[in-house]
């Protein structure tokens, strides 16, 4: 649904998606605009742990792919 101040979307077996516009931000009160921010941290920090791990997984398989060559 679109075309008002708030906006979702949603498919079958996929995530749901809600967006307040910015005008509707605004008016929203003092504790939901904090619980707001506070989702929004935790989704960053999330997105953080996420990409820390996958780059840690690539720095295991590149260990992995090294050839110890020894040198008389």
């Amino acid at each position: 649904m679109t075309g008002g101040r708030i906006e979702w979307e949603h498919r079958p077996g996929e995530e749901f998606v809600l967006r307040f516009k910015p005008p509707l931000f605004k008016i929203l009160p003092d504790e939901t605009r904090g619980h707001v921010k506070a989702v929004r941290k935790e989704m960053l920090l999330t997105l953080r742990s996420l990409i820390d791990a996958a780059i840690g997984r690539m720095e295991e398989a590149e260990k992995k792919r090294r050839t110890k060559i020894e040198v008389e």
